[in-house]
């Protein structure tokens, strides 16, 4: 019985340090066979920038800066979804080289350039960095109306950040051309 007590006692303590262990705080190896070390730290955006208007058929830009302490972000996932249509869709934006440790760059969206359904459209864009340990910074929401004039131009600070393209969304775009009497009436006076 006293064997059988110590037993029981130290395979507690065993259990308790394993499981102390496991709890501690510690970087990882990113994928088997990679050799990427990843890290606690999850990533962040630093800042966003498009604008908010546009005709159709012009490239939206969306600038964007974010960086990771942990230098091991992954991509940029974004989910676009067109306003008041049936279309959705999710896109990766895979980062390389130092872009992975910080990056300020420019994504861009090619838009139809004809006429859908009505005479503007809204498209929304929300934005995530992930990093290798699998964590995800706060989502960056950015919404352009198209079929309207640019209202604003883009700030000196996000002008450099043309050189560096992080990627290209292409977008299925919902383009019903079902006729409708406010699109039939801004035909006509046009």
């Amino acid at each position: 019985m006293d064997r059988m007590l110590k037993t029981m006692r130290f395979s507690l303590v065993c259990l308790a340090v394993l499981l102390a262990l496991g709890c501690l705080p510690t970087a990882q190896h990113g994928p088997l066979g990679t050799g990427v070390s990843t890290g606690p730290n999850a990533p962040s955006f630093e800042g966003a920038f498009a604008v908010s208007s546009m005709w159709l058929g012009k490239t939206w830009e969306i600038f964007v800066a974010g960086s990771d302490p942990d230098e091991d972000m992954d991509y940029i996932w974004a989910e676009v979804s067109q306003l008041g249509g049936h279309m959705w869709d999710q896109h990766l934006i895979r980062l390389k080289g130092s872009n992975q440790a910080r990056f300020k760059g420019v994504i861009t969206l090619p838009t139809p350039s004809f006429r859908s359904r009505r005479i503007w459209e809204t498209l929304r864009v929300t934005l995530r960095i992930r990093d290798r340990a699998g964590h995800y910074s706060d989502p960056v929401m950015l919404e352009v109306e198209l079929g309207k004039p640019t209202q604003e131009s883009i700030p000196d600070e996000w002008l450099e950040a043309r050189r560096n393209r992080l990627g290209v969304i292409f977008f299925d775009f919902d383009l019903d051309r079902a006729e409708s009497k406010d699109f039939e009436t801004w035909l006509r006076h046009r």
